[in-house]
């Protein structure tokens, strides 16, 4: 069974833009962000400069379309797929751009913070509808009744099955205060309608518990804001508790951002490096944690879906020695982006600026991600489990190994 969590929104043209328009758009946009961000280039030699187009093309295209073309169109919708296509033609899977409305969604998302009713859900094949998997406390979803492994099927009285994701959160899209009927499918194979209320949303990228022994578990949801302060505040009320050991859970963590990755490692390791970050230009730049560090045996637990800071904290950590790591081979990224606002449109771009190695100089990427020290999968039922936050600690074989360990240790 395929298994994929959506990393970054969906980028799916609307219009079938020319295999001449991707290029001229391609260059266009990289001319517009920044003509000397080319390492090593000289200032007065733009690389769109080379190209064998004209400048002019693009605006002479349009121009046939907006007079010969017989049928509607709509002249953003032209725009917005060929600034799409431009960065699609990279070939680089983390660099995407984004318009105004999709843009404001990832700024809330990175702040852990969004407009919503506060539940996390997955296309679901069997019915066509959206399957809730996650329903945060004290939200409107949770507030109105909505338990994980509800099927969302229609959205005020309009059916959402077999819809793509990204039509469905434009449907869901709306102001705080607002309600929506959602129309969903319980387990027991009855239909419910539910007015749920809009809010700010807060996701809590951390969650912690004492186990049998002793032994704290902290788990990272992501690596965006707030996470680095919700993992240090966690391990330290732990440690106050009487830890002895840890397990650090990033199974099926996204990433985030680098100062919460290295704010993080500062805190558990000792003094060295905690992060190097290469520019185009093949430049170091090597981010140092201090002596003070958290000297207690841990075990980091990681999966396909651990991805950027997740696999390169699992990294770390291992290249160190400082903890033991369960679970499955990681995705594999070491590229870093820089997101560019646009200021005409009020989109932005995602772009791949940079790339990162860890303490031994590897390339996560070109190893295929990293393998941890004891593979052990999942089976589906209790991937599924573990995605809806389902799954019992003493049935988690990985978990399981997890505190083997620590009790060998």
């Amino acid at each position: 069974m395929e298994r994929k969590y959506s990393l970054k929104l969906v980028l799916a043209l609307v219009f079938a833009a020319s295999a001449l328009t991707v290029l001229l758009l391609s260059i266009f946009i990289l001319w517009r962000m920044s003509p000397s961000s080319a390492s090593g280039h000289n200032p007065e030699i733009i690389p769109w400069q080379t190209s064998s187009y004209d400048n002019d093309d693009f605006t002479e295209l349009m121009d046939v379309i907006t007079s010969r073309f017989i049928g509607t169109f709509d002249v953003d919708e032209i725009t917005v797929a060929a600034m799409r296509a431009a960065v699609e033609s990279l070939d680089d899977d983390w660099s995407f751009f984004m318009t105004q409305d999709e843009y404001n969604e990832f700024l809330a998302t990175a702040n852990n913070r969004y407009p919503g009713i506060g539940v996390e859900v997955l296309a679901d094949e069997e019915t066509g509808g959206i399957a809730v998997v996650t329903v945060h406390s004290g939200f409107g979803a949770d507030l109105a009744g909505i338990v994980v492994g509800d099927i969302i099927t229609d959205v005020d009285g309009q059916s959402i099955r077999g819809l793509a994701l990204s039509e469905i959160r434009a449907m869901l899209r709306r102001p705080i205060d607002d309600t929506v009927l959602l129309t969903v499918l319980r387990a027991d194979g009855r239909y419910h309608d539910l007015n749920v209320i809009y809010s700010i949303v807060f996701v809590d990228p951390v969650s912690f518990d004492m186990l049998d022994g002793n032994i704290g578990y902290v788990r990272l949801k992501n690596f965006e804001e707030g996470a680095a302060a919700g993992f240090i505040s966690a391990v330290s009320e732990l440690i106050s508790q009487g830890a002895v050991a840890f397990v650090y859970d990033v199974r099926s963590n996204g990433g985030g951002r680098v100062g919460e990755v290295t704010m993080i490692l500062d805190f558990l390791l000792p003094e060295g490096e905690i992060f190097i970050s290469v520019n185009r230009g093949g430049d170091e730049q090597i981010t140092y944690s201090d002596s003070n560090f958290i000297d207690l045996p841990a075990v980091v637990l990681v999966n396909s879906f651990s991805f950027s800071g997740a696999e390169y904290f699992a990294a770390m950590l291992s290249e160190y020695e400082y903890a033991y790591t369960v679970g499955e081979q990681t995705t594999g990224k070491n590229r870093m982006q820089t997101t560019i606002e646009l200021p005409g449109s009020g989109g932005a771009v995602h772009l791949s600026t940079g790339h990162y190695l860890t303490k031994n100089r590897v390339s996560l990427y070109d190893i295929g991600g990293f393998t941890p020290d004891y593979l052990i999968s999942l089976s589906e039922d209790d991937f599924d489990l573990l995605r809806r936050g389902e799954l019992d600690l003493l049935l988690d074989p990985q978990m399981q190994m997890a505190l083997s360990l620590l009790d060998i240790r």
